[in-house]
């Protein structure tokens, strides 16, 4: 096959959504008669689940304006999850643990496992 023979990513979308049966109804079901069932239409929850955003992983917020490679940053807080985070105080990391609320100024977590710590400085790995 050669390369112009191929088909695109729309064309192939579109043969697709040609062939995919139409929705012609719908019925009520309790959720625990859910499980294997589409919805019919979006769902959504009258409030933020979780309510802040959070960390994923153990590790360092960071404001990413503030890392340079090869520069070591001074941990200014330790973040344990359930606790409210504070600040991130500027050109600063905080330690922070899966689940922990990220702290107002921090737009980025570092992974524990890409980061050296010598007491209370830590530095990024490449």
């Amino acid at each position: 096959m050669m390369a112009n023979d191929l088909t695109s990513v729309d064309d192939a979308l579109q043969h697709i959504l040609d062939r995919a049966p139409a929705i012609t109804r719908t019925e009520a079901v309790a959720l625990t008669d859910s499980l294997g069932r589409i919805l019919a239409e979006n769902q959504y929850v009258p409030a933020d689940v979780p309510p802040a955003d959070n960390s994923a992983v153990d590790g360092y917020a960071v404001c990413l304006a503030d890392v340079a490679a090869g520069r070591p940053m001074s941990v200014s807080a330790r973040i344990p999850a359930g606790v409210a985070p504070g600040t991130l105080a500027p050109g600063t990391a905080a330690r922070i643990f899966t689940g922990s609320e990220i702290p107002e100024g921090a737009d980025a977590v570092v992974m524990q496992e890409r980061v050296e710590r010598t007491d209370d400085m830590i530095l990024i790995q490449a």
